[in-house]
């Protein structure tokens, strides 16, 4: 087995493809020591370093995860609650602090103050996994230490920090590619290009002298909430993964 430091990117649904590629990776013999992840990297990046396999933990989505667990939160600052979410990620954990993980785990959030990348990996799970998962608007802020943290992709959305100076030891999938633009996309594919264009310059800086940069370009036909497409999602992960390493073997 070959041991690499794991950069999971955020993506909402399209995280799914997180758990493709590491079971494609884990086929080839390589496995994470370390694993940093932001928003649906975070998410997927807790169940991997508590010893879950790809296969298992996309189970445990596939069978429970459902869009109906959003609920209404008013006009505050998130209009859908997240406690569902929470109890769900909760019932299903193995674990409930960074410190019992077998595996050391890396977690992005942004401060809502003034922007800055917060980096944990001491404490409850669950407050950061739902900090780090917070898209403004959308959800509401997770107030950790008197602190309000929201996604951590808007700060970082591959966030290397924890593994900087070992770049050449770096896996990172990032789960995110743009699609052509087109003028007949939808309101909600206009908003979601704006926000990941905004991140590939500093994805591109983060990604550069990586040992390995993943990004299966047929994601971008899979929205942020495609919760009924997660075996789908997985796949392209997994097939990906599987075609990029045996071209590099």
């Amino acid at each position: 087995m070959v041991k690499k430091l794991f950069v999971l990117s955020g993506g909402g649904c399209r995280g799914f493809a997180h758990l493709g590629a590491v079971k494609a990776l884990q086929e080839h013999d390589i496995v994470p020591s370390m694993i940093s992840g932001t928003s649906a990297g975070a998410i997927a990046g807790v169940f991997l370093a508590s010893g879950f396999s790809p296969d298992e933990v996309r189970e445990i989505f596939n069978d429970k995860l459902k869009i109906s667990m959003l609920s209404w939160n008013g006009f505050k600052l998130g209009l859908v609650s997240m406690k569902n979410i929470r109890l769900f990620l909760e019932k299903n954990m193995r674990y409930k602090t960074f410190e019992e993980l077998p595996v050391p785990f890396y977690v992005t959030a942004t401060n809502f103050k003034d922007g800055s990348q917060q980096i944990f990996n001491t404490g409850n799970l669950a407050d950061t996994i739902i900090a780090s998962s917070s898209i403004p608007v959308l959800f509401p802020p997770v107030v950790i230490r008197d602190i309000p943290y929201v996604d951590g992709g808007i700060s970082n959305n591959l966030p290397i920090e924890p593994f900087g100076d070992k770049k050449d030891e770096i896996v990172s999938i990032y789960v995110n590619p743009v699609k052509p633009f087109s003028p007949e996309a939808s309101v909600f594919e206009v908003m979601d290009r704006a926000i990941h264009l905004g991140f590939r310059e500093k994805v591109s800086k983060s990604a550069k002298g990586c040992h390995l940069y993943i990004e299966p370009g047929e994601l971008s036909g899979y929205g942020l909430f495609d919760i009924h497409k997660i075996p789908e999602i997985f796949d392209i992960g997994y097939n990906y993964t599987n075609a990029l390493l045996d071209k590099k073997s």
